[in-house]
């Protein structure tokens, strides 16, 4: 599978904040796109400037390669009801989404390894696809030779809120594994009041 190679968190100082989660990103200190002084006046961008860096500020988010996201848009597009709102449910609904939002993993792409390598299981079942998309009802694990792994213990204990990490995750009483409950709009999504969804939907269709 094709992985994201370029500097992680170079677009975070586009952004004017970290997309990960990050307390080492280098946009908490330095919050401004590289080349620039923080007192310098920022150059307006075009409106396809704006548009292309909400783009990737929400591909990156996701830890996804373009043609990924894009299908993701794709069938966001064909279904019912609000695209936007659709599109940010099909990215949050990913496996590797839900890892990390249950603070088993210190990022998405920590997510995507756990995954990967087999640690993580739906419904008890090793489930080994990072971009899988859970189901109302499922059950979010890890595997029982994999509970002592150190990196799963390290991002438990950095994860703010044990108890509900999101409105859409039950964590169950063992503490390492959540139940996801369904969404019916993308208003609860950490990632909703952040992101301009209008500009990436503009870019596109056009």
């Amino acid at each position: 599978m094709a992985t994201i190679r370029k500097p992680r968190h170079k677009i975070c100082r586009s952004a004017g904040y970290c997309l990960y989660n990050d307390p080492k990103c280098p946009s908490i200190k330095r919050p401004f796109p590289p080349g620039h002084r923080p007192d310098s006046r920022r150059k307006k961008k075009s409106p396809y400037g704006e548009q292309l860096l909400e783009k990737q500020k929400l591909r990156l988010t996701y830890g996804m390669m373009e043609k990924q996201f894009y299908r993701t848009f794709e069938k966001a597009s064909r279904m019912h009801g609000n695209k936007s709102d659709n599109f940010l449910m099909l990215l949050e609904t990913r496996l590797m989404t839900l890892v990390y939002r249950l603070g088993l993993a210190r990022s998405v792409f920590d997510a995507r390894q756990l995954i990967t390598h087999g640690h993580v299981t739906i419904d008890g079942r090793r489930m080994d696809i990072p971009s899988y998309q859970v189901k109302a009802g499922q059950v979010i694990g890890v595997a029982p030779e994999s509970k002592a792994l150190d990196r799963i213990k390290l991002a438990m204990e950095g994860r703010q809120n044990a108890t509900n990490p999101v409105p859409y995750l039950e964590v169950q009483e063992d503490g390492i594994s959540g139940k996801y409950l369904g969404m019916t709009h993308a208003g609860d999504i950490p990632t909703a009041d952040r992101i301009n969804i209008a500009r990436i939907i503009e870019f596109y269709s056009k």
